[in-house]
């Protein structure tokens, strides 16, 4: 069916590039009461880089497939990968890592983090805090570069698999209680709430499992504190 169409569909999160979902998140801000076709339509022209016109031409049975498959990468288990690999504009590949001991996070780097974790539309700009060249190092074992600002490499992190950025912020959110920097006010009934409204969602086949893709980030804190229970 892909090769058939021609269209590129990511076959896991780590096809997925963090400024593909960002693009994706203001779309459906910015359209809350869009209809179903409509969502689907930006959709596949999101994640899969295709016109209107393309999108308007792929056969039914086939659009609808591409579209259950996008929305079920949200189902995908997400956990901690310390390292990605980035391809450079010059060529050369760049190896992040992310940051070796939280424990011993500076005040800067914090407060650039807490500015903006909570937000897809500065994502970007937090992990670029969380991750750092490797200097020094393999595997487990690996120095990063001392934090400059997030400015650095901000821009660089817009090109980060979203299965990495998923798994630094569910690791970031569940160390949160013992670090003091995890924002959110929910209680513990509340997160609760929010857990059963997402799986709520995720079960509804209306749409066939658009919401599924909309990541929210109290679910993601939700789900993280719950896991210090």
């Amino acid at each position: 069916m892909i090769k058939e169409f021609n269209i590129d569909v990511p076959m896991s999160l780590a096809g997925v590039h963090l400024k593909t979902y960002q693009k994706w998140q203001k779309i459906y801000d910015k359209n809350p009461d869009a209809d179903e076709n409509f969502t689907k339509v930006k959709l596949l022209q999101t994640f899969c880089n295709l016109s209107i016109e393309d999108t308007y031409n792929i056969p039914l049975n086939n659009f609808d497939e591409v579209i259950k498959h996008i929305s079920s990468l949200m189902e995908s288990d997400t956990e901690l990968i310390p390292t990605f690999t980035i391809k450079g504009s010059d060529g050369v590949n760049i190896d992040f890592g992310f940051i070796p001991d939280l424990d011993k996070m500076t005040f800067g780097e914090w407060i650039d983090l807490d500015n903006y974790i909570n937000s897809w539309e500065h994502m970007h700009k937090a992990m670029a805090v969380l991750f750092r060249p490797v200097t020094l190092g393999l595997g487990k074992n690996y120095n990063i570069e001392k934090y400059e600002g997030s400015s650095k490499y901000s821009e660089v992190m817009k090109d980060m698999p979203l299965d990495v950025v998923l798994g630094a912020m569910v690791f970031f959110y569940t160390l949160g209680s013992k670090l003091a920097i995890a924002t959110t006010s929910y209680s513990l009934v509340e997160m609760e709430k929010e857990l059963e409204l997402q799986s709520k969602l995720t079960s509804d086949q209306d749409g066939d499992g658009i919401n599924r893709f909309i990541l929210s980030l109290k679910v993601i804190q939700a789900r993280s504190m719950r896991a210090l229970l």
